[in-house]
């Protein structure tokens, strides 16, 4: 049986361990949130610049949705790709490609790019979020008046394009196509018989 003294002794000893890898854990994750708060802030993309990203669909770019918008981003992977967590993206998130992430809180939105710049990703973020993106997509952009600069058409065209393209929900039904009715039909002569065995 253990004297009390050697029992005090070990106690003790358990004890000054366990705060040892308590301040050794707390270092090391001091010294990560440091990596992360010293990576400079991810560079930004404008709604239409995303959306025109995604039209041409880079083999060597992925645009992750952390929160799913109101008007669809097609061509994007949502977070639950990677697993359920911010911390499962960041271990599974290509490592090869652009990144570029889109969420309705900038400030994670910006965290966890901060978080994945920090692993050697390249990584890039939705400027306005994911609200942005729905308020950009809402509704056409407005036309250039006359005196505008002499590319700002074919830049309001495009945008045009890609707003109906990301932001309609559903596409317009085409109207049915109808054969042509042939001038000599309409009056029962209609075309030449064929004959059998021709």
């Amino acid at each position: 049986m253990l004297k009390s003294s050697t029992k005090i002794l070990l106690a003790s000893a358990a004890v000054a361990l366990a705060m040892a890898s308590a301040a050794a854990g707390s270092r090391a994750a001091r010294r990560s949130v440091d990596a992360v708060a010293s990576q400079p802030a991810p560079a930004s993309l404008e709604p239409f610049a995303l959306a025109s990203l995604l039209a041409e669909a880079p083999p060597d770019t992925v645009v992750i949705t952390l929160d799913p918008p109101r008007h669809p981003m097609r061509g994007a992977l949502s977070l639950a790709a990677f697993g359920a967590s911010d911390d499962a993206l960041v271990a599974g998130a290509p490592k090869a490609r652009r990144i570029v992430l889109a969420a309705v809180d900038v400030v994670r939105q910006d965290r966890l790019a901060r978080r994945l710049s920090a692993t050697g990703r390249d990584v890039r973020v939705l400027a306005t979020g994911v609200d942005g993106w729905d308020r950009a997509m809402d509704s056409d952009p407005p036309s250039p008046g006359a005196n505008a600069p002499r590319g700002a058409l074919e830049s309001f065209r495009r945008r045009v394009a890609l707003r109906r393209s990301f932001g309609d929900a559903a596409p317009v039904a085409a109207a049915p196509v109808a054969a042509p009715v042939l001038a000599g039909a309409a009056a029962g002569g209609g075309a030449p018989k064929k004959h059998e065995g021709c």
